[in-house]
């Protein structure tokens, strides 16, 4: 997969990792990687490496002697990554075809893309494939909305002051909430010593309002639904009721996140 940024792109990337990567993401790298088989010297793959969070802690623990791969099909967050550690390989890619030879990763790693994959069996597939003999899987994945509650009440406000699209649109990351179909494909696919595990996590934005609005003008118009500035401050204003309960005393929006880690092992 080849193709140039665009500086939209790039600063979609940006505004990814200085938003995002610290109000959700950073916090499950230690869940992650604790399961992820990674020691100094390890060869990892992060797959959907999005901005490279997790594969900047990965490096932390393979060290010099160790190489870290990100692979990701947007072009921005791809050039975000790069900006932010210039040390690992960040590489355009997708997971249904990775570029990579059979067998070339001690340790397989994602955290929250599975979701998002056009075919999870053949990313799942091909995340095997590349993965040598006796080498480690560690994926990270959201239970469902309804064991996320912060986000079922922004659903909930979407349905009400949108439409159920929009609220369907931000339902889609919890998609994947019961880990069974996850265990069965890696099975399928001959993972052994399949495993789960729960954890959670504190999220924190900077205000409920921004919460919210992350959604209505960054993971919204990825589903053209587009919504005028008026009707972006009618809908946060509206917002301020409904999610006061995740506001903390000094004004940051901290609420429970919760996910499972499946760890697997591909045979010797």
């Amino acid at each position: 997969m080849t193709g140039t940024v665009t500086q939209e792109e790039l600063q979609a990337g940006r505004d990814y990792e200085s938003l995002f990567v610290p109000a959700l993401f950073s916090q499950w790298t230690g869940h992650l990687l604790q399961k992820s088989g990674v020691t100094a010297g390890s060869s990892v793959l992060d797959v959907a490496c999005g901005s490279g969070v997790l594969a900047r802690a990965a490096l932390q623990k393979s060290g010099t002697s160790g190489r870290v791969v990100g692979v990701d099909p947007a072009p921005g967050m791809i050039a975000a990554a790069r900006e932010v550690e210039p040390h690992i390989e960040w590489i355009l890619g997708s997971a249904e075809d990775l570029p990579f030879a059979d067998g070339s990763f001690d340790c397989v790693i994602s955290q929250f893309g599975i979701m998002f994959f056009q075919d999870r069996l053949k990313a799942l597939q091909e995340m095997f494939r590349v993965a040598r003999a006796g080498g480690h899987l560690a994926i990270a994945i959201w239970h469902s909305i309804d064991q996320n509650p912060a986000y079922k009440d922004i659903v909930a406000l979407l349905d009400q002051y949108v439409s159920s699209k929009a609220g369907d649109a931000v339902k889609i990351p919890f998609c994947l909430g019961h880990p069974e179909d996850v265990e069965g494909w890696l099975a399928q696919v001959g993972y052994e010593n399949i495993a789960v595990e729960t954890r959670t996590e504190q999220a924190s934005f900077p205000n409920t309002r921004t919460m919210v609005e992350v959604e209505l003008r960054g993971w919204l118009p990825l589903f053209d639904i587009h919504l005028t500035d008026e009707k972006i401050a009618d809908i946060l204003m509206k917002s301020d009721a409904t999610l006061s309960k995740y506001a903390s005393p000094t004004g940051e929006a901290v609420f429970p996140t919760s996910a499972y880690i499946i760890t697997a092992r591909k045979p010797d």
